[in-house]
C-alpha cells in the first residue's frame, strides 16, 4: 500500500537529490562513504518497491541508474559492490516481467554494456569478494538468452547479421570479450567456458564453480582466492553444525531446553 502512495514522489526525489548526490560521490571510489552506503540502498529500495516509478523517468535519468549500478559494482566497499550487483539482479528480473516492447528496449540497450561490466569484476582479483553476487547477475543473463526470455535481437545492426540468434551472438560476443582481455588463454579454454555458461545456469552450484575454475586457471588471478571459496566453507559449517545438532538431539541431556527449536518438543 505505501509503495503505491510513494510512486509519484519518486520524480521529485530524484530531481532533489539523486545527481547532485551522484556528482558528489563519483570522483572515486572513497571519499564520503556514509553517503555511498546509505545512496545506493536508498536506489535499490526504490528499484525493490516502487519498481514502476522508474520506468516514468526519462532516457537520460534511468541510463544514471544503470551506470549507478555498475559503477557501485566497482568498489572496493563491500556493502556498496553487493547492493550495486544486487540491484541489477533485481533491476533485471523486474525488466524481464515487463510489456515486450519495454523489455525489449531495455535489453537491447542495456545487456550487453551491463554483461561488460560484470565480467569486468567478475575477472577484477581486487573484486574476490563480490564473487557470489556476481556469478548470481551473471547466471541469471545467460539464463534469459538460454531460455529465449529475450526473443527481440539484443544486438544492434553493425554487431551482427539480422536473423542471429541471440544465443550465437552472446557466445561470440563473450569469446571476443575473453579472448582480447586474457590472450594467454586457448581458444579451446574460452568456448568451453563459455559453452558452460549456458549449460550450466539453471544450476547455481555447478555454475559458480564453473566460473571458480576459470577464474583460477587466470594467471592474472593469482594470489589468495579464500573468498571465491567463502559461501561453500559457510555452508560448509552450517551443514557440520546441523549435523552435531542431530547427533545430540539422540542423546537426552546435551541440548539444553531453551536451546530447543518449538517442533522439537512435539
Amino acid at each position: 500500500m505505501l509503495q503505491q502512495l510513494m510512486e509519484d514522489k519518486i520524480a521529485p526525489i530524484f530531481d532533489s537529490i539523486f545527481e547532485c548526490t551522484l556528482d558528489m560521490i563519483n570522483k572515486d571510489f572513497h571519499e564520503y562513504p556514509e553517503f555511498r552506503v546509505e545512496f545506493f540502498k536508498l536506489l535499490q529500495a526504490i528499484n525493490l518497491f516502487c519498481f514502476g516509478a522508474l520506468l516514468k523517468l526519462d532516457g537520460r535519468q534511468f541510463k544514471l541508474i544503470i551506470d549507478s549500478c555498475m559503477w557501485a559494482s566497482k568498489h572496493d566497499n563491500r556493502e556498496v559492490e553487493n547492493t550495486g550487483l544486487a540491484m541489477c539482479l533485481e533491476l533485471i528480473n523486474n525488466m524481464a516481467e515487463v510489456d515486450q516492447q519495454t523489455s525489449a528496449m531495455f535489453f537491447q540497450q542495456f545487456y550487453i554494456p551491463i554483461l561488460q561490466d560484470v565480467f569486468y569484476v567478475v575477472t577484477d582479483s581486487d573484486h574476490k569478494s563480490g564473487f557470489k553476487s556476481q556469478a548470481m547477475l551473471l547466471s541469471r543473463m545467460f539464463q534469459l538468452v538460454e531460455s529465449g526470455r529475450i526473443s527481440q535481437p539484443l544486438y544492434k545492426p553493425d554487431q551482427a547479421a539480422a536473423g542471429t540468434p541471440n544465443k550465437q551472438f552472446v557466445q561470440e560476443y563473450t569469446a571476443n570479450l575473453l579472448q582480447q582481455a586474457f590472450q594467454n588463454l586457448q581458444q579451446v579454454q574460452i568456448q568451453h567456458f563459455v559453452s558452460g555458461l549456458f549449460t550450466l545456469n539453471e544450476d547455481p552450484n555447478k555454475f559458480k564453480t564453473h566460473i571458480r575454475d576459470f577464474l583460477i586457471s587466470l594467471k592474472e588471478f593469482g594470489g589468495d582466492n579464500a573468498d571465491l571459496f567463502a559461501e561453500d566453507r559457510e555452508q560448509e559449517k552450517k551443514d557440520l553444525a546441523e549435523a552435531e545438532r542431530e547427533r545430540n538431539m539422540k542423546v537426552g541431556g546435551l541440548i539444553k531446553p531453551a536451546d530447543l527449536d518449538q517442533d522439537d518438543d512435539l
